[in-house]
């Protein structure tokens, strides 16, 4: 009799064991093991220094209970709390704007369903920011990156008005002051550039010289194949006749090879130029597209990473508002 209850006994554990790894392989429990979405450091991570704003989307859900007095005390008849601080559901979507100075984070943020417009201002360490509502002094704290901010919501201990929420936004738009920088200091470069070439052209300067500034001036004009402008060498002068004579210029292209261009050179003028990824076809010189001045103070020009849709025309009535 014991050698037979301690087999079944050893069948049943068995039984259990490969039920339970066979539940474990199966899609629904794979995904209940996992969590929500939350950001992680990474490549895409805010170093320390960064100085940039980050816009983000999302939604915000969790409870606020509000004080009530006199009259509104007694108009809270289906709260069976003594106090009549019974909590409420609140709960929508949520557009918050970090802007990074260092470890310094100032923003504001817009919601619905419940929640107060306010500002915000704190610091982060690394990627743990912790902020503070202008308002009601109410701590933010969380995950936060370009990807996203993930955390949570919470009032000091002694505000009149308790809030406790959950905070999950994307990040849709990243403006890093640095590169818009530097794109504006090469808009402006190439914009000086662009002007000194012209110069070059319309003056007495010798014609090699007003040819080569003819051929790089052309190329700002060029979507494929651009040159390297340092590159520019006038390889061959053509016998005169007539006061017309050919000169050859190459240079090497920033993708690789390289290019090629045949000027016709008549009395002292560039007549026309011919390129080498049209041959036979002699031209005048291509002026380059008017450059869009970049403003460094607003976010929404082209020099910003994306396209940010206006301000949603969200109900205006929040707790706090």
């Amino acid at each position: 009799m014991g050698n037979k209850r301690k087999s079944a006994m050893f069948r049943m554990g068995l039984s259990a064991t490969l039920l339970f790894s066979a539940f474990s392989l199966l899609p629904g429990a794979a995904n209940a093991q996992q969590s929500s979405y939350k950001s992680a450091p990474g490549a895409d991570g805010l170093p320390d220094d960064f100085h940039g704003k980050v816009s983000y989307f999302g939604n915000h859900s969790g409870e606020v209970i509000i004080e009530r007095s006199g009259e509104a005390r007694k108009g809270a008849g289906d709260c069976q709390r003594p106090d009549h601080r019974c909590p409420t559901r609140i709960g929508g979507s949520l557009q918050v704007d970090l802007e990074y100075d260092g470890l310094v984070v100032r923003g504001s943020f817009r919601g619905s369903g419940g929640l107060h417009d306010s500002g915000l201002i704190g610091r982060r360490q690394g990627a743990q920011c912790r902020l503070f509502d202008l308002t009601d002094g109410s701590v933010w704290s969380g995950h936060c990156d370009r990807d996203g901010f993930v955390g949570t919501v919470k009032s000091v201990p002694g505000a009149a008005t308790q809030i406790s929420l959950s905070v999950e936004v994307v990040g849709t738009k990243v403006n890093d002051y640095a590169e818009r920088d530097r794109r504006r200091r090469d808009a402006l470069l190439t914009q000086r550039r662009i002007e000194f070439l012209r110069s070059v052209i319309a003056s007495n300067a010798r014609i090699d010289d007003r040819l080569l500034a003819a051929v790089e001036l052309d190329a700002y004009s060029w979507t494929y194949d651009k040159l390297r402008p340092e590159t520019l060498t006038i390889v061959r002068h053509g016998k005169a006749r007539s006061g017309r004579y050919q000169i050859d210029v190459e240079f090497d292209l920033v993708a690789g090879g390289r290019g090629w261009a045949h000027a016709q050179i008549d009395r002292d003028s560039v007549a026309c130029i011919e390129f080498w990824d049209v041959p036979g076809q002699c031209r005048a010189i291509n002026q380059p597209p008017a450059l869009i001045d970049p403003d460094p103070y607003v976010d929404d020009t082209p020099l910003s990473s994306f396209t940010m849709p206006k301000w949603l025309p969200i109900p205006r009535e929040g707790h706090g508002a």
